[in-house]
């Protein structure tokens, strides 16, 4: 088989007809279509079964470990064909978008995936202009270029749907990190960039609708956006530090978001005694990186005095020092 599509669904009802609509009409020829329902309280499961009796390419799984990372790996796990395509439920593909990303990845053995462009709108495809800057160009980078690109500002992320995937790299370089909230799919996509050799195709691929309801609009609302970009550094990229021989750039780039970050950590937790426990927390979190002493010192100071004037200093100018001159010793 050449292609599997999984598309995870929590509450998606409204969205599986188009969904359903938005693969068909890619005029694919030799696919399936994995559905993982990961405990929906709608009429997603009924929904999907609908395209189950219709259409024997469509099947339905049951994921009852909650999360994006957990249903996008059983998928993962029962795929057949050669290329995986992980999809968001409530996203539309543009036209032709994935036998263009099939025919790169079919002329370039050597490229273990392919991704291309994404459009943000509140629309639809059908209601929202298409850039025109497109032009189909297929650029090749070898690792670790687009990893330490996407490590480097969050900006140049894409979704998962950006990205079509031979199956045999998830053997390579493991599925989602179930331990990662919201931000697992940039954690697999760095570690992807640093990993493997990919292609960038110059073409929009699909249009992420941002509406209320999203997985990651409601995460931004109710969650700490600190905390969740923590928690994948020091699940994910720190792992890959400690298990790799890195570039300077990786290493400077996960030393100072960590020494950054623990510092607003700690001048946003009120009490000396919970900065100090957070302190102490950090140190073992994050080992075998330690903090020079300088950084200890001024740590040691915003625990007892977590005053912005100070927190900018050590931001603004500590940080950036012993990034400049000290990060070969460190």
């Amino acid at each position: 088989m050449k292609l599997t599509i999984i598309i995870p669904v929590y509450n998606g009802a409204d969205f599986i007809e188009k969904s359903y609509n938005s693969i068909i009409n890619q005029q694919l020829e030799d696919f399936e279509l994995l559905y993982v329902n990961n405990n929906s309280k709608d009429a997603s499961e009924e929904r999907i079964q609908t395209f189950v009796e219709k259409d024997s390419r469509v099947k339905l799984l049951q994921q009852p470990k909650q999360g994006a990372a957990a249903a996008r790996n059983m998928g993962i796990s029962k795929a057949k064909g050669d290329y995986v395509y992980i999809f968001d439920v409530d996203d539309e593909i543009y036209p032709n978008a994935l036998n263009k990303m099939i025919a790169v990845l079919d002329n370039h053995p050597d490229r273990y995936a392919v991704f291309g462009k994404m459009v943000k709108s509140h629309k639809g495809i059908s209601d929202t202009i298409k850039p025109s800057d497109e032009t189909d160009q297929v650029i090749l980078k070898d690792k670790p270029f687009w990893g330490l690109h996407w490590f480097s500002s969050l900006k140049s992320v894409v979704g998962p749907p950006a990205f079509l995937y031979r199956r045999t790299v998830f053997s390579k370089i493991g599925v989602y990190n179930e331990g990662i909230k919201n931000t697992e799919d940039t954690a697999l996509d760095i570690k992807l960039g640093m990993t493997c050799d990919i292609a960038y195709l110059d073409t929009y691929v699909y249009l992420y609708f941002k509406h209320a309801q999203s997985t990651i609009e409601m995460a931004k609302v109710n969650e700490d956006l600190v905390s969740m970009h923590w928690t994948r550094f020091v699940k994910s990229h720190l792992p890959f530090y400690k298990e790799n021989e890195v570039p300077v750039l990786y290493k400077k780039l996960l030393y100072a978001y960590l020494y950054k970050t623990t510092a607003k950590r700690i001048c946003k937790t009120r009490g000396y005694s919970k900065r100090n426990n957070l302190l102490n927390e950090i140190k073992a979190e994050i080992k075998p990186v330690e903090f020079p002493f300088g950084l200890r010192f001024f740590l040691l100071i915003m625990t007892f005095f977590p005053l912005s004037f100070i927190l900018k200093f050590y931001l603004y100018y500590l940080v950036p020092f012993y990034m400049k001159n000290h990060i070969e010793t460190l």
